[in-house]
């Protein structure tokens, strides 16, 4: 194995075992719901902890609707349906091409190898469309082509800025604003 596939298999083995934050938004993270419905009156109902759901449990054993509705902490806004289909698209576009950029950045230390082999075409030909379209707008820095950093911290920012903790797009989801 050379040197350029070991490294874009290093940074590959760094990227999935780091959680990804792009995808959804994350509220009382690591904790999960175990007796609460997914929906109640159309709402949708976000993750919390046992002991959360456990204030809306009446004597009976029955979840007590309104009080689950009536508390903003447990509780996603209703939104527009195009909110929640965009974010899981916009996710996983976002971070495959964060993720493609990254693996050209490293790709771009090894000149010699060959990227019509199985393992870099997978990430070149995705990208070269990207990279043509701002290589003559952005000139090297030190006799280095940057396009691809300049392409990186687009797309980060613009996961972060949808997507992120305070992203439109999960605001929009939580509060509905």
């Amino acid at each position: 194995m050379n040197r350029a596939m070991s490294s874009l298999l290093v940074i590959l083995a760094a990227f999935v075992a780091t959680p990804c934050m792009g995808f959804a938004p994350m509220h009382n993270a690591g904790r999960m719901i175990a007796s609460v419905p997914p929906t109640l009156n159309n709402q949708v109902v976000l993750g919390a902890s046992p002991l959360d759901a456990m204030d809306f449990v009446t004597n009976n054993g029955a979840v007590d609707v309104d009080a689950l509705v009536a508390s903003s902490s447990v509780l996603l806004s209703e939104t527009e349906a195009w909110v929640q289909p965009l974010s899981m698209v916009l996710g996983p576009f976002l971070n495959f091409f964060s993720f493609a950029m990254l693996c050209r950045i490293v790709l771009s230390w090894y000149p010699t190898a060959n990227v019509n082999e199985v393992p870099f075409n997978i990430i070149v030909w995705p990208t070269e469309p990207l990279l043509r379209l701002l290589k003559g707008s952005v000139p090297p820095a030190f006799g280095v082509d940057i396009t691809p950093v300049v392409w990186l911290g687009l797309f980060s920012f613009m996961s972060e800025i949808l997507l992120g903790q305070q992203g439109l797009l999960t605001m929009k989801m939580k509060y509905g604003i």
